[in-house]
């Protein structure tokens, strides 16, 4: 038996999963009860693989030891609400079909080895509340298309090789409550318009070259307990406003030349 004979989901959302076994090494996970099981209630009743009315809605597998490339099929769960495959040991690139998840709200991604660049037609996620990405490889700059995901409450894409500027559109993201881009080669200025993330609850920009002045408008991040910015370039004094922060946990951790 094959996907043709499945009737629990379309025939292309189940090609797609079997595409995703075949890619990442399915026989060696950790757990793949029931998959390639072609019976009445496949595939929806495979490990990681949550189903509602007639389309896969969750993919799960993370911490599950898939190896191996994350297949462009997958583009073809256009349902797809959730989806992690983070904690395993994937390589090469995120493919850009994944832009085609409209319904996706949260994309986990983080602690593997994919690498290449961050692919700009995720910005057509617009219902995307995490797009989760640390920890990895990737390289190249921030596509400034991702201040379009308004709906973003988590975007964390610390741990990688990333460069370029931070895209001052980022600006745009006032429902962010957690931004983390630490650990990567980023440099210019830090952007006056991250002032405007009032929701923060963590800024990490740590540990790239950024260079130039803190931006006075920071100070305006008052709900932030957590802001690291140090292991930078930056020069200046340290902006009065930043005193306004009374809600910090620690110290700052703000460090200029």
């Amino acid at each position: 038996m094959d996907c043709s004979a499945v009737t629990q989901v379309p025939q292309a959302e189940c090609n797609a999963l079997v595409a995703l076994y075949n890619s990442t090494d399915g026989p060696s996970w950790t757990n793949n009860t029931h998959w390639l099981e072609f019976d009445a209630d496949a595939p929806c009743n495979w490990y990681g693989v949550g189903c509602t009315v007639g389309h896969v809605t969750t993919l799960s597998l993370f911490n599950n030891q898939l190896s191996g490339a994350i297949p462009p099929e997958l583009g073809n769960l256009t349902h797809l609400i959730n989806f992690g495959l983070f904690n395993n040991q994937l390589s090469g690139s995120i493919p850009p079909e994944l832009g085609n998840l409209t319904h996706l709200i949260n994309l986990g991604l983080f602690n593997n080895q994919l690498s290449g660049a961050i692919p700009p037609e995720l910005s057509t996620l617009t219902q995307l509340r995490e797009l989760v990405l640390w920890g990895n490889q990737l390289s190249g700059p921030i596509p400034p298309e991702l201040s379009t995901l308004t709906q973003l409450t988590n975007l964390s894409l610390g741990g990688n090789q990333l460069s370029g500027p931070i895209p001052p559109g980022l600006g745009n993201l006032t429902n962010l409550l957690y931004l983390a881009l630490s650990v990567n080669q980023l440099s210019g200025p830090i952007p006056p318009g991250l002032g405007n993330l009032t929701n923060l609850l963590h800024l990490d920009l740590s540990s790239n070259q950024l260079s130039g002045p803190i931006p006075p408008r920071l100070g305006n991040l008052t709900q932030l307990p957590a802001l690291n910015l140090s292991n930078n370039q930056l020069s200046g004094p340290i902006p009065p406003g930043l005193g306004n922060l009374t809600n910090l946990e620690f110290s700052a951790w703000v460090s200029t030349n």
